[in-house]
């Protein structure tokens, strides 16, 4: 039996890029069950299809079954991001049954309202890109395609996955100082848009946290981290962590959190 939520956010998925773990999004997606999903931007990694095209029967699989599930009755909202800011020209349109719109506003089951946008525009670096910050993007490239090459030999010899962006991230005093004002920058265009939080992606690090009265929210992402936020139907919100090769078990989960791959952590309850 599937883990059942209320509402699932999803993004960074970077489908058509191979650092991409669409086969454990797929395997994910088949695992849970949810009333309403998000796609918080960057599902498709456009410029990395123009530059090196890639798309797997995997990736094409996630889109398959992203469209199956919201024909058979999940809500799935499609917010597009700065690798798939293309499809920005269609907010207020369909894709396959798919609503795109440019942010969208959600109502938990405490009837909080947050706000739920990628976060690229919160991010002066993005539009106006220095050329440290465009080697720093090249870094950043490269270093996935040496943790592909790793992780691809940790299997072989029956190892784990190790997340080595994410640790190397962890461990830059700038990149941190960067995810901090992001999370302040985000949290005070929601408060003083008259939200009670905000739910992002863009910057791969999942997160949840209170900040002066705002809760941020980051679902992470499916290129180093393998997260999804969730939403119960009590309100508790949750990162969710799959991992194929552990049985992980929420701090505070139920009997249905309890199966191969799926774990979750339990941060806080949404109820000030």
């Amino acid at each position: 039996m599937a883990a059942s939520y209320r509402t699932l956010w999803i993004s960074d998925v970077h489908l058509g890029y191979k650092a991409s773990h669409a086969t454990d999004l797929l395997n994910f997606l088949e695992e849970v069950q949810a009333e309403k999903i998000y796609l918080v931007g960057d599902v498709v990694d456009l410029a990395r299809l123009k530059s090196r095209p890639c798309f797997p029967e995997a990736h094409l699989a996630v889109i398959a079954e992203l469209v199956r599930l919201a024909r058979r009755g999940t809500e799935v909202v499609y917010v597009p991001g700065n690798h798939d800011y293309e499809f920005r020209g269609m907010a207020g349109r369909d894709i396959c049954g798919i609503p795109v719109a440019l942010e969208a506003t959600h109502e938990t089951a405490l009837g909080r309202k947050l706000l739920v946008m990628h976060g690229d525009v919160l991010d002066g670096q993005i539009r106006n890109g220095t050329s440290l910050e465009r080697f720093g993007a090249a870094a950043y490239v490269m270093l996935m395609e040496a943790n592909t090459i790793i992780n691809r030999v940790r299997r072989s010899i029956g190892q784990d996955y190790f997340p080595m962006m994410a640790g190397i991230k962890r461990r830059l005093r700038g990149a941190n100082a960067y995810i901090e004002r992001f999370e302040e920058v985000a949290t005070e265009h929601a408060r003083q848009r008259g939200f009670d939080g905000v739910v992002c992606g863009h910057i791969h690090r999942p997160a949840i946290r209170m900040i002066d009265g705002c809760l941020y929210l980051n679902d992470g992402d499916w290129v180093e981290h393998r997260t999804a936020l969730a939403e119960s139907v009590d309100g508790t919100m949750q990162i969710l962590n799959w991992d194929k090769d552990s049985v992980r078990v929420a701090a505070a989960g139920t009997g249905s959190d309890r199966r191969r791959g799926l774990g979750a952590v339990v941060y806080d309850r949404f109820y000030t």
